[in-house]
């Protein structure tokens, strides 16, 4: 089936990609047989269309259903992928971050979004998202803030996770992929699971600067 590959992010030493699958808007993740993400050089590249033989992933736990078994790819062609997305039918996620995820979110203290309650589960992990403010990238380099329209709401904080160059400033309008993180909790913590929120990465938008992704290395597992 033709595959347009919608997201390329780091997840230790290896890629996590995604896709879409054009003939029915499926928003998939490609892993390789053994429950195995791509490596990080990857010839996959968001934008690129393959034409991808696959079985879906047995053993899945909502609200990550996209994993794919790939059997056989070939590359087939490029497109318009912002131009894509805004007008193939594919949900879309519009205005502040309360309306990702149709606001089954919640937020810590420090304003990052999480999935806690598995009993009110969105269909997917992966949404795209279009902001009615601009988002900034933080002084750490690896979060971009939302920043409240007055004094009563907080910052609301996004890890950016892909692997495109980092800009300053994502404008408000632009298109973005957000996803949750697998179910995690601290060892030492008696909090529940929970499903952290991530920026993917966006689209139809020109990088303004040359800042480098830093990321912590991790164990690179099977999911």
């Amino acid at each position: 089936m033709e595959i347009l590959i919608t997201s390329k992010t780091h997840k230790g030493k290896a890629a996590c990609v995604g896709g879409l699958v054009l003939a029915n808007n499926r928003l998939v993740r490609l892993l390789n047989p053994g429950n195995w993400d791509q490596y990080a050089d990857t010839d996959f590249d968001i934008g690129d269309v393959w034409d991808i033989q696959f079985y879906d992933r047995q053993d899945v736990e909502p609200p990550h259903i996209e994993d794919i078994i790939i059997q056989s790819k070939q590359y087939l062609r490029q497109i318009d992928i912002n131009n894509h997305l805004l007008n193939c039918g594919v949900t879309i996620f519009r205005g502040s971050p309360n309306q990702i995820f149709n606001g089954r979110l919640g937020w810590t203290g420090n304003g990052s979004g999480y999935l806690g309650n598995r009993e009110n589960l969105p269909t997917n992990s992966v949404g795209f998202w279009i902001s009615d403010r601009d988002l900034t990238l933080d002084e750490d380099g690896k979060h971009y803030n939302y920043h409240p329209v007055n004094a009563f709401t907080s910052t609301k904080r996004f890890p950016y996770v892909g692997f495109a160059p980092k800009v300053n400033i994502i404008p408000q309008g632009t298109l973005m992929r957000v996803s949750l993180a697998r179910w995690w909790k601290p060892e030492d913590s008696d909090l529940s699971e929970r499903c952290y929120l991530q920026l993917s990465g966006w689209y139809g938008l020109q990088n303004n600067d040359n800042q480098e992704n830093n990321f912590l290395d991790e164990d690179d597992l099977p999911f």
